[in-house]
């Protein structure tokens, strides 16, 4: 009876321990000696050590009582301590949601992430066994205003509003590193005038793709176009809204350094100008109030309702032009509007309302 009963008991423990559940994290990662179970609070602008082995992952705990940007810091004591290691962050429930890896890409000493209010894991491991000890410390910014990460994917997008510039980081896609693109969600207004904007410390090397995507847009389509259907434009672009509803802006970078940027869309109220006219011989001077950052259209013609009107656009910021070869004794109606000015005006042009129509008769 008792060899019956500790056959029983023998059996419940080992069937208890079979369904004991055991935590699991992103990647597989199990509660082990370097598990992040073993993570301890660390405090912020102090400095911590680790001691690379290639077999360990070395996890660290840090508590954001509001949104801003993480800096995690590493020493350069030696170069070399700084090549061919990863770093990663986690969500409280274990879901990793940044991870850089350095290599021959270059190797940088500090990394920046921006988080939400919240508990994160900061996982550092080397790629080598024999590597000297490295001192690093992890800072924070309150912002905001910065890109929240995981924002890789259009569900994940980090949100924006119109006429407010975001702080990002991008790191890149080199050597298997995962942070390797950014995406904003915008919400315009259909027919309202908008400029793109995106400002980088430095591109590295040129490896930086910016563009501001429609709803249904591929992430892959780069052609400019302001059409419903595939809308794509470029950094300090300017163009008109095709639909109300979200817009998309992302960020890839493929190689290089991590480097910060700013970005934004900004609403953009074209003015129209005031306009005065003078006659002259088989001519006529137009002038107007001068609008920054913008060109000028002026527009002509013999009747009231411009039918066959001529157009003469104007740039260098100039506030007036002579139009020549006009008919002798002749009644000329014009009108003035301003346009953005852009690096390409293909199907972009955003214009102001005419002007009051000025009426002249040519001497």
């Amino acid at each position: 009876m008792k060899k019956k009963l500790a056959a029983m008991i023998l059996t419940l423990a080992l069937a208890a321990g079979v369904m004991a559940p055991v935590p699991a994290y992103a990647d597989g990662i199990t509660v082990e000696e370097t598990s992040m179970d073993t993570a301890t609070e660390k405090s912020f602008d102090t400095d911590y050590t680790v001691k690379w082995d290639a077999d360990k992952v070395y996890w660290n705990k840090v508590t954001l009582d509001q949104q801003g940007i993480l800096r995690i810091h590493l020493n350069e004591e030696d170069p070399k301590s700084l090549e061919n290691y990863v770093v990663a962050v986690y969500s409280a429930k274990g879901e990793k949601i940044w991870k850089i890896m350095m290599d021959c890409a270059g190797a940088a000493a500090d990394n920046y992430v921006g988080l939400a209010k919240g508990t994160y894991y900061v996982s550092l491991k080397s790629h080598y066994q024999f590597r000297p000890s490295t001192t690093y410390r992890f800072s924070f910014e309150k912002n905001n205003v910065c890109e929240l990460e995981a924002n890789e994917k259009k569900n994940d997008a980090t949100g924006m509003k119109v006429n407010t510039m975001y702080t990002g980081f991008m790191g890149n896609s080199y050597g298997g590193a995962e942070e390797d693109n950014d995406m904003y969600a915008v919400t315009l207004k259909k027919g309202q005038s908008y400029k793109f904007i995106c400002d980088a410390d430095s591109y590295s090397e040129k490896t930086t793709i910016v563009k501001l995507l429609g709803k249904t847009t591929e992430l892959s389509s780069f052609w400019p176009s302001v059409k419903k259907k595939d809308f794509c434009v470029a950094s300090g672009d300017v163009f008109i809204a095709p639909y109300t509803g979200t817009y998309y802006a992302y960020v890839r970078n493929y190689y290089g350094k991590q480097y910060k940027y700013e970005i934004g869309v900004k609403k953009i109220n074209l003015k129209a100008p005031t306009v005065s006219v003078s006659a002259g011989k088989s001519s006529a001077k137009v002038s107007w109030s001068k609008v920054n950052n913008y060109r000028y259209e002026v527009e002509y013609a013999t009747n009231s309702k411009f039918q066959g009107a001529k157009k003469v656009s104007v740039y260098d910021q100039k506030t007036s032009v002579t139009i020549k070869y006009l008919t002798s004794k002749k009644k000329y109606y014009v009108r003035v509007r301003s346009c953005a000015r852009t690096e390409n005006d293909n199907n972009k042009k955003a214009y102001s309302a005419w002007s009051k129509v000025k009426t002249v008769t040519v001497k």
